[in-house]
């Protein structure tokens, strides 16, 4: 519970210790709060076997959200109801997925908030991708805060997360940038989603967000960069604006 309530829950360390129980060729990095389409598996295993082979790509997996707010900010029987309710609507497939947009029940992850944080993903691009067609080449990144779902290979040579960054802030988007940094080329998956469920904001987000560990994070993160430099120099996957290095 403290942990918890400074900011230092080791959830960096808790993914590597999933990590590590992988017992397949790649792994998805996906948070808990997503729920991936149906066609997910079919959709990865259409990919060339060249591509699979390679060990410097990260499939994106294109991240979606469902539009609903949850009644009131506790976890009560209410907020439990909700839940139930919103998995029944989920969408799994690209058809239910299409119907969900055009009802204004689904948009693509955080639209409404933090835009840059998908933006890059190509979903004009996608939508028009038939199933089993070629992985979409993300070749730029259009902001520095970009933070796909990936597929990567579970190899040696594939980053794991930096187990400096706990709690909340910069926990995901450090690894991303480590891929980067260390050759990986991006590809937008066809035929294949996630999309997020809407729940209560957690206590622990309400202190981070009233708290300073958001600040140690960032400085932190800067850090992390700065030895990506030193070694990397350059990332592989560059900026799409000319002049900057994220």
């Amino acid at each position: 519970a403290e942990a918890r309530a400074n900011g230092s829950y080791p959830i960096n360390a808790l993914r590597n210790t999933a990590i590590q129980a992988v017992r397949t060729t790649h792994f998805l990095v996906l948070d808990v709060d997503l729920w991936p389409s149906s066609t997910l598996n079919e959709a990865f295993r259409s990919a060339p076997p060249d591509m699979l082979r390679r060990k410097y790509t990260a499939l994106v997996v294109p991240a979606f959200q469902l539009d609903l707010a949850p009644p009131g900010d506790t976890e009560d029987s209410a907020a439990v109801r909700f839940y139930h309710s919103s998995f029944r609507r989920v969408p799994t497939t690209a058809e239910e997925l299409d119907h969900c947009v055009a009802q204004a029940q689904c948009s693509t992850f955080y639209s409404h908030t933090s835009a840059e944080t998908h933006l890059t993903t190509p979903y004009d691009k996608w939508w028009k991708a038939a199933p089993a067609s070629e992985p979409i080449p993300i070749t730029c990144f259009k902001h520095a805060r970009y933070e796909p779902y990936v597929i990567v290979p579970h190899l040696s040579t594939t980053p794991t997360y930096s187990e400096a960054f706990t709690g909340y802030g910069k926990n995901k988007i450090e690894l991303i940038t480590h891929l980067r940094f260390a050759g990986f080329q991006f590809y937008a998956l066809p035929a294949a989603f996630v999309v997020h469920m809407p729940h209560v904001k957690s206590v622990q987000k309400i202190a981070w967000e009233a708290g300073h560990h958001r600040q140690q994070m960032d400085r932190l993160y800067q850090h992390l960069v700065a030895q990506l430099v030193s070694r990397f120099k350059r990332p592989r996957t560059p900026s799409c604006h000319i002049g900057r290095l994220l």
